[in-house]
Parts: C-alpha cells; sequence; structure tokens
C-alpha cells in the first residue's frame, strides 16, 4: 500500500537542514584536498632532485645517450638564424644579464602580486645556487673533458635551470592572474633554451634534462610556498589551487 504523503511542516525542516548542511561538504573536502596536492607536488620535487643526483653519479662511469651525437652538433657548422638564437640564450646566463633580469622580474611581482609571491621568487633563485653548488662539487663530466671546445663545468647546464625555474615562476604567476600570451611566451622560450645550448656546442643533452629536473623540482617547491596559507590563517587573495584539483 502506498504511504500517505507527509505534511509540509515535516518535509520544511528537512529540506531546510539539507540545504545548510550541503554548502558545508564541499569547502571540507577541498580542505582536505589541498593539502594532499601540496603534499604529492614536494613528493614530485623531492623525486626530481634525487634524480639530478642519480643522473650525475651514473655519468660518472656511463656514456648519456645521444650526448656524442650533441658533441659533435655542437662542433659543427650552423646557419646564422641557429647561431643568432643560442648567442641570445647565452647572454641570458651571464652574471650582470642575469641580475637586471631578476630585477625586472621583482618590480612586475611587486606591482602585480603580493609579498607571498615575492618571497617565492626567491625560493626559485636557489635553484641556480644549488646549480652552482652540483658543479663546485661534481665538475665536468668525463666526455665534456676530452671534447676539444669544452669551457668550464658542464652539468647541469645553469642558463636551462635559471629559465625553468624562475623564468617559469614568472609565468606561473602571470597565468594565475589571469594573463594568457605572456605565459604561453614565457614556456615557447623555455622549451627552447634546451635545444638552444645543445646547438650552441655550450652543452649536452645530459645537462639539459639535468637542468630542466633541478628548475622544475625548484618550481615546484615555490609553488607550494606560493599557495600554502600563512601561520596567522590570512587568506591568500590572488592564490587558490583549482588547476591542481582536477587532478583527483
Amino acid at each position: 500500500m502506498l504511504s500517505p504523503p507527509q505534511p509540509a511542516e515535516t518535509i520544511a525542516p528537512a529540506v531546510a537542514q539539507t540545504a545548510e548542511t550541503a554548502p558545508l561538504t564541499v569547502p571540507q573536502t577541498a580542505a582536505v584536498e589541498r593539502p594532499a596536492i601540496q603534499s604529492r607536488l614536494l613528493i614530485c620535487s623531492a623525486v626530481l632532485l634525487l634524480a639530478v643526483i642519480a643522473e650525475r653519479w651514473l655519468l660518472a662511469s656511463h656514456l648519456f645517450p645521444g650526448d656524442r651525437w650533441a658533441a659533435a652538433i655542437g662542433m659543427s657548422h650552423k646557419s646564422r638564424m641557429i647561431w643568432d638564437i643560442t648567442r641570445i640564450y647565452q647572454q641570458v646566463g651571464r652574471p650582470l644579464v642575469a641580475v637586471g633580469e631578476v630585477a625586472v622580474m621583482l618590480a612586475w611581482l611587486w606591482r602585480r602580486a603580493g609579498r607571498r609571491e615575492i618571497q617565492g621568487l626567491f625560493v626559485v633563485l636557489l635553484a641556480s645556487a644549488s646549480c652552482g653548488v652540483i658543479k663546485i662539487l661534481c665538475g665536468p663530466t668525463p666526455l665534456w673533458m676530452v671534447l676539444d671546445h669544452h669551457v668550464g663545468t658542464n652539468f647541469p647546464s645553469g642558463v636551462v635551470t635559471f629559465m625553468t625555474a624562475t623564468v617559469g615562476y614568472i609565468a606561473v604567476v602571470a597565468w594565475r592572474l589571469g594573463h594568457r600570451a605572456v605565459p604561453i611566451a614565457l614556456a615557447v622560450a623555455i622549451l627552447g633554451a634546451g635545444p638552444a645550448r645543445v646547438l650552441g656546442g655550450q652543452h649536452l643533452i645530459s645537462d639539459v634534462l639535468g637542468a630542466y629536473m633541478l628548475g622544475l623540482a625548484w618550481l615546484l617547491l615555490a609553488y607550494v610556498y606560493v599557495v600554502t596559507p600563512t601561520r596567522r590563517g590570512r587568506r591568500q587573495t590572488a592564490w587558490t589551487m583549482p588547476s591542481f584539483e582536477t587532478l583527483d
């Protein structure tokens, strides 16, 4: 038999209770997911850093696939356009030029972003510092030392590390602030840094691969730092994490 319909007085409180509790479930779920996503990013960063160390250890006794080819390409004749592109990337890594680039980045972040984003820039600058430490401690790879055109220490590429970490950070901040054209252009410049260094004869494939991993590791650390709320609980007005929540 069909049960008699419930009075409107008993249905209304149930509907009201459901309407009151339903909005509370979404923020709670997001609050649980955010720490999990940040933990995953930190794990990815740690894995990348370990991969850089493992690659350098293997290069001490093994030849990376494609490095001989890269060495031959670096010593070969190039067209004027390719040569000019490689020279542009060469200038990016010069100390005075890099200082000027960082100053421009700081000025842009000061005007467009906030204090937290400025602090994140100093986090990604540690990528270049760690690159220098690796070069000092490990020296050049065995293949690089026997090449006629080798200069200095090759692993990892300082230019590619700087581009991936620092320029990549500016691209991420600009994207989060609603810009689209500039981050895409910066991403193209970052992707072109590795091939340009190989074609110019300044690095091998293993050098740029390690640099991409090193720069990305510090970029992930900076991103996690920026999106993590401060201890005082102040809200981050410019930063949320909807793009990473889609990973779940």
